[in-house]
């Protein structure tokens, strides 16, 4: 893959006539899948694509194109035979393109190398720890695993990379129907990932879930609307801060009133002194540059202590509003978020929840008042009712509407001290990168409304 985008670079800069400026984003990626059902292989195979989106800018006029390439091993005569096609399309575009006054792409030669070391997937270890881990339980899954990459190149000379070896494992173990409960299906939801196969790890965290279901195999608990103490486990956690993507740290969204976090930036909110989020990108989910090649810094603090400390601002924003760019993409949504764990103990915090729900994950979530910071959404899965520090029964999927004002600010009660690293799993067109990294959470008072 490197190689392909070396030769990517090197046609880029042979074709660019004078005062064009040819640059290219690249992605690819070399990924295994495997399919489970009933704890057994039903579908296996082997992905290996490679895409470019190239762009032509001429002043302050630009066209794209994006094309697929023309495979993984393929030389630099083949990568020109695809571009001269679509090079002759994009000047044909630009010719007749508008000016685009925040256009704002790199013009200069940066060169960065991030590259993360080859991990190791071997698919038959893989299965064999799966299905021996698993059992007689019905487990349902999908991995995903291999290199990914992205990659910036110009004709200025800009030669940006990126590459994660990332296995991502997503699974269920379902139980049988419950007739009593009127036929509904229960199920623990869980995940892994890493860079490289660790069998043991994935049978430990495999045996965590079908514990989960032997206390979801015991009779519904039905709750009664009102303000439970919650447990909120890293992924359950990770949903919500996730929410804040949705236009909170974007500085576009602020300047259009559309921002949820727009209280907390005007200092008229505050929200727990041990909530810091920052987009942070040693944690390793993202490149280091954007779509327009403009590199990023390796931390941009979003909250600190509970206070409003910046905002993601792209070079679209910054050249709009006369403010400063730190890197951020066109959306402004966080690639690399997260969170500052804290020092609740894993080993302690069902004693610490006492008496009330743990929240495996949720679902569903949208605003119900974006700007006075309203969310609501549903659990799902594995979430159980806790007595004196014991799981005894699951409950029945209910739903809640709270404010992040209170959930992030005076209900939030501790921090869990081990943070799960949570990166995208998304393959729909490609596989995608970036993730959030997110302690549990100890919430003094969940409100459920039905």
């Amino acid at each position: 893959m490197r190689a392909l985008f070396d030769a990517l670079a090197d046609v880029l800069a042979e074709r660019a006539r004078p005062g064009e400026l040819l640059a290219a984003t690249l992605e690819a990626e070399g990924s295994e899948f495997v399919r489970f059902n009933g704890a057994r292989l039903r579908q296996a195979g082997r992905v290996e694509r490679a895409t470019a989106r190239l762009r032509l800018v001429d002043g302050e006029r630009q066209a794209f194109f994006e094309l697929t390439l023309p495979g993984l091993a393929a030389g630099r005569d083949a990568v020109a035979a695809a571009i001269d096609p679509a090079l002759a399309t994009l000047r044909e575009a630009v010719a007749g393109a508008s000016p685009d006054p925040l256009l704002d792409v790199l013009r200069d030669a940066v060169v960065s190398d991030d590259d993360g070391g080859e991990g190791r997937f071997d698919r038959d270890a893989f299965v064999d720890t799966v299905a021996h881990a698993a059992g007689d339980a019905d487990l349902v899954g999908f991995c995903a695993a291999g290199p990914i990459v992205r990659g910036f190149c110009s004709s200025a000379g800009s030669r940006q990379w990126f590459r994660r070896d990332r296995i991502a494992f997503d699974w269920s173990i379902h139980l049988p129907v419950d007739a009593a409960a009127g036929g509904a299906r229960k199920a623990v939801k869980a995940s892994w990932s890493g860079e490289s196969l660790d069998t043991a790890a994935i049978a430990s965290a495999i045996a965590a879930s079908r514990a989960d279901a032997a206390v979801m195999a015991r009779p519904v608990v039905r709750l009664s609307p009102g303000e439970y103490r919650a447990l909120l486990a890293p992924r359950a956690f990770a949903d919500l801060v996730e929410m804040l993507s949705w236009g909170g740290f974007s500085a576009r969204a602020m300047r259009a009133g559309q921002s949820p976090l727009a209280r907390l930036a005007r200092d008229e909110a505050t929200l727990s002194p041990s909530f810091d989020v920052a987009e942070d990108l040693d944690a390793g989910f993202a490149p280091a540059f954007q779509s327009d090649g403009h590199p990023r810094p390796r931390r941009v603090a979003l909250i600190e202590r509970g206070r409003h400390a910046a905002s993601l601002v792209s070079p679209r924003t910054a050249r709009e509003f006369g403010l400063v760019s730190n890197g951020a993409s066109e959306s402004e949504v966080p690639q690399s978020l997260r969170v500052a764990r804290g020092s609740l103990p894993a080993r302690n915090a069902l004693a610490r929840l006492g008496d009330g729900i743990a929240v495996s994950n949720l679902w569903y979530l949208n605003w119900s008042d974006r700007a006075a910071g309203r969310v609501t959404g549903m659990t799902r899965f594995a979430c159980l009712r806790i007595e004196g520090g014991e799981p005894v029964a699951p409950i029945e999927a209910m739903r809640f509407d709270d404010s992040i004002y209170r959930l992030f600010g005076d209900a939030l009660e501790a921090l869990g001290d081990a943070p799960a690293r949570l990166p995208a799993d998304d393959t729909y067109e490609a596989r995608a990168v970036g993730g959030t990294e997110a302690p549990s959470a100890l919430i003094s008072a969940l409100r459920f409304t039905l």
